[in-house]
């Protein structure tokens, strides 16, 4: 190497090491400043959201409800994370305003926090805690982080400087730094529940240092009491503690995407070379030229085998067809053997050490990695966060025991170069992502808000944080019924989508907005997804087409997931507890919230509660007239009801006739829930025309299972007998 740059690098080095934190923020400024206008992006609206909430109501941070999968819910059902980071959010708003600016100025001032308390606490395990902390920062998990708004930087920052206050409780025993650390601790799973897995690594390093039990093993019941606490909190406010609501959300989905722990755990360690990405280009220098080349080739061969046994091509989230296939497949392929690479690192340097520090982070890598892999509901990059930090500090601890070869500096920064610019195009790609739905949101909206039909959409992220303002209602695929003339925009990439009925709509036009164009974190279709749900890789790299969208005109009224009875219903009974004591936690705080009425109304109806079904339907109805799906509901409680005594069949008329009107007679199960509450008003010869128009209905549109029920129901009335639901059915035939 020539001397002169030699001479270069040991000033730049000298110089760091004087000034570390100002190395820091130089970085940070260099990855987060190009992105400090970014969209708000995938879950970020829900934070922003709650906090928004908080402004208005700060114990009640969940009580409302948003539409995030496609129906309205309340916010307990729509997000397993906890309040504490839209607490800060919502400081944030207060006093500086609510726009992206503020919002990404906050959460870099935290990510600085995360990235001080690494430097301290490398400075505590290694003889180079610049280096650790650098490394950690360009990896593309942390960078892509800090250009989010959400828990995970907070949550990070948390950990971390619970780690370094509970060690240096440890080796000074004053009693200040113990509380600190504990309720650091407890504040990180306050930040997000998965820090709960970290815990345990508190007694083990604990137990490392001291070597026997002893009084300070009575300090961890703080973060334990404020855990609990909170779930007796919200358990008073919602009906379920809320961790324990996260825990089953978890177990209930954890092998739904990838169909089994073998297939997941490949997806995580994909996840884990490609998201710590300076292991896998440091991976020379961290071992012997023939160790270092017998070993890529063995780990590579390993992936490839691995992938081909697994049958990998075959899981959901793999693109099956096209150009980027063969791409994703070579990408599935280093990323895994980088994946694990970690591992074996990791478990060289504890066979080797077997020291305090490296067994400690061996354990924090093992352990974070059994979360992210298999315990979790599903592999996302943000998961494996908590991890960056023990490895960097690994690396380190590997090349300060290595002699440097004059040409290691060079290459040691190469590395670091090309890990940083990495991390950029990644954090790059995924704003553009972001950034393009905000584009679409405000484009479309100018050119089909202003119409004086409903401009409807489907989709979540971006779009629908800034659709909404702008006058788009997103579709509840229970509830929402489009009516002719009403405009409907589906985005291509995004979640939770139905196709609408090929009769019922038209295509308008099919803008696409450009984003980058050679890598993507999220694409379903080319198996990218940083932020988990189903993704096989953290980003491809690969040829992405732009960001389209597909805006219908609805030439026929229609809803999407029309149900006739309580089999098409609902969720389980623990899921409708949940809900139901959500949903009042809502209406004391915000009694006139007519949705909450009515999802009180459905819900009481599936419980067998008919006439606090009644009571809620009518509140919705007086505070929020004109729902055609309320009356329609309504009226079939009161034309079917098993209870006798609810059963009112002129009023069920009334409220079905106005449906019907609202939907111009061409919603079947409308016309069915008319002809029922003709029948319970002894009208059998409108029921009779009623249930034929419905049977017509449903055969022209090939609505099998509603001409099936229709018929049914047309013999009935022939009979001159009304329909009457069982008495513990009280399920409203249009949810």
């Amino acid at each position: 190497m020539p001397a002169a740059l030699t001479t270069a690098i040991q000033r730049i080095a000298r110089l760091a090491t004087r000034h570390p934190y100002v190395v820091i923020v130089m970085l940070l400024l260099a990855g987060v400043g190009p992105f400090m206008n970014k969209a708000v992006h995938i879950d970020d609206p829900l934070f922003v959201w709650a906090a928004a909430q908080i402004q208005k109501d700060p114990l009640h941070f969940y009580s409302f409800t948003v539409n995030w999968f496609g129906s309205v819910m309340p916010m307990t059902l729509a997000t397993c994370n906890p309040p504490l980071t839209s607490y800060g959010l919502g400081l944030v708003r207060q006093f500086f305003g609510t726009g992206e600016l503020a919002l990404h100025g906050a959460l870099l001032l935290v990510a600085f926090s995360a990235a001080a308390g690494v430097y301290r606490l490398a400075g505590n395990w290694c003889a180079w805690p610049l280096l650790a902390t650098v490394l950690t920062m360009v990896t593309p998990v942390f960078l892509v982080s800090t250009t989010n708004i959400m828990c995970d930087i907070p949550m990070l920052a948390a950990w971390i400087w619970t780690v370094v206050c509970w060690e240096h409780a440890l080796k000074t025993g004053h009693r200040r730094w113990y509380l600190l650390a504990m309720a650091l601790a407890g504040l990180s799973v306050l930040t997000k529940y998965s820090a709960m897995t970290l815990l345990p690594l508190l007694p083990l390093l604990g137990g490392l240092h001291r070597r026997k039990l002893g009084p300070w093993l009575l300090w961890l019941l703080v973060p334990l009491g404020m855990m609990g606490l909170y779930e007796l909190f919200t358990s008073q406010i919602y009906g379920q503690g809320l961790i324990s609501a996260a825990a089953a959300y978890a177990n209930q989905y954890r092998y739904f995407l990838t169909g089994g722990w073998p297939g997941k755990t490949v997806i995580g360690l994909v996840y884990l070379g490609g998201c710590l990405l300076p292991a896998t280009l440091l991976a020379p220098l961290l071992w012997r030229r023939r160790a270092f080349l017998g070993g890529a080739l063995l780990l590579v061969g390993i992936a490839a085998v691995i992938l081909v046994l697994l049958q990998i091509g075959a899981m959901p989230g793999f693109p099956t067809s096209g150009e980027a296939r063969a791409w994703v497949q070579v990408e599935m392929i280093l990323m895994l053997a980088g994946g694990l690479h970690v591992l074996v690192l990791s478990g060289v340097e504890l066979w080797r050490q077997r020291d305090v520090v490296t067994t400690m982070a061996a354990l924090w890598i093992g352990s974070g990695f059994l979360f992210a892999a298999v315990l979790n509901w599903t592999v996302s990059s943000r998961s494996l966060l908590p991890l960056v930090a023990p490895v960097a500090i690994l690396i380190v601890r590997r090349l300060e025991r290595t002699p440097a070869p004059e040409w290691k500096p060079q290459l040691l920064l190469l590395a670091l170069v090309v890990s940083g610019l990495s991390s950029l195009g990644v954090s790059w790609a995924d704003a553009e992502l972001a950034d393009s739905g905000r584009t679409a949101a405000r484009q479309i909206a100018g050119e089909y808000a202003p119409a004086p039909a409903r401009l409807w959409f489907e989709g979540h992220c971006a779009f629908q944080y800034y659709l909404e303002p702008l006058g788009g209602q997103a579709v509840d695929y229970g509830n929402s019924l489009l009516q002719a003339g009403d405009v409907l925009v589906v985005p291509g990439n995004n979640s939770n989508l139905l196709n609408p009925p090929a009769d019922a709509v038209e295509l308008l036009a099919t803008p696409g907005f450009p984003i980058s164009s050679w890598l993507t974190t999220v694409s379903a279709e080319l198996g990218s997804g940083f932020y988990g749900a189903g993704g096989c890789l953290p980003f491809v790299i690969a040829p992405v087409p732009a960001e389209k969208y597909y805006v219908y005109k609805v030439i026929r009224t229609f809803q999407f997931a029309p149900p006739m009875d309580a089999q098409a219903v609902g969720g389980s009974t623990g899921d409708d507890r949940l809900a139901a004591t959500s949903y009042k936690a809502i209406l004391r705080a915000h009694p006139e919230d007519a949705r909450a009425h009515a999802s009180l109304a459905d819900i009481s109806c599936r419980q067998g509660q008919g006439s606090a079904a009644l009571t809620h339907y009518h509140s919705a109805l007086r505070l929020q007239p004109g729902q055609a799906v309320w009356l329609n509901n309504l009226a079939w409680l009161l034309a079917t009801s098993g209870d006798p005594s609810l059963r009112n069949g002129a009023e069920a008329v009334q409220h079905a006739e106005a449906a019907c009107q609202l939907t111009h007679y061409q919603k079947t199960i409308f016309l069915g829930t008319l002809g029922a509450a003709y029948a319970e008003a002894g009208r059998f010869e409108d029921a009779m025309a009623a249930a034929q128009k419905a049977c017509a209905n449903a055969t022209a549109l090939g609505e099998t299972n509603l001409l099936e029920r229709n018929q049914e129901l047309l013999a009935l009335y022939q009979s001159h007998q009304p329909y009457h639901e069982p008495a513990e059915k009280l399920v409203p035939a249009a949810r």
